[in-house]
């Protein structure tokens, strides 16, 4: 159901013209102070989005799972990838104040296999599984709402 409300959102919104650049040479339109700000409160937002996310895996770093899958036991976790975060925020069309964020990221599963649940413990754990996701959120009244 939430896929759906944000392709819907996506729908209606992605219409939109993105953020002029930062004036850099011929034909660059200055941004505007408005638009600098609404730029750094996503950036604010999603650093803050996904340490949200790691902290709500049910399997995370410091809360490992464990299945015992009949040889032995396999301790699994999620964990967002940092380096694969990337946003970025378009006006939308809808009005004038009004603006789209996306944030994008890979959430990867990692895992270790051994004889017992203390030596899966231990790891070393490895990227078993890896998940592309894509999020939307959007901007009304001065700030960006879940």
């Amino acid at each position: 159901m939430r896929h759906l409300r944000m392709l819907l959102l996506l729908a209606v919104l992605l219409p939109a013209a993105s953020l002029p650049a930062a004036a850099s040479g011929f034909d660059a339109l200055p941004v505007s102070s408005q638009a600098v700000y609404i730029e750094q409160q996503f950036a604010l937002f999603s650093q803050n989005w996904i340490d949200k996310i790691d902290r709500n895996f049910i399997s995370r770093l410091g809360n490992v799972e464990f299945v015992n899958n009949g040889s032995g036991y396999v301790g699994r976790y999620m964990q967002v990838d940092r380096d694969s975060v990337a946003w970025s925020v378009k006006q939308a069309v809808t009005g004038p104040g009004n603006y789209i964020g996306v944030l994008e990221y890979i959430e990867w599963t990692y895992e270790c296999a051994a004889e017992n649940r203390d030596a899966a413990a231990l790891g070393p754990f490895v990227q078993v599984h890896g998940r592309k996701v894509t999020e939307i959120f959007q901007y009304h009244a001065n700030r960006w709402l879940e």
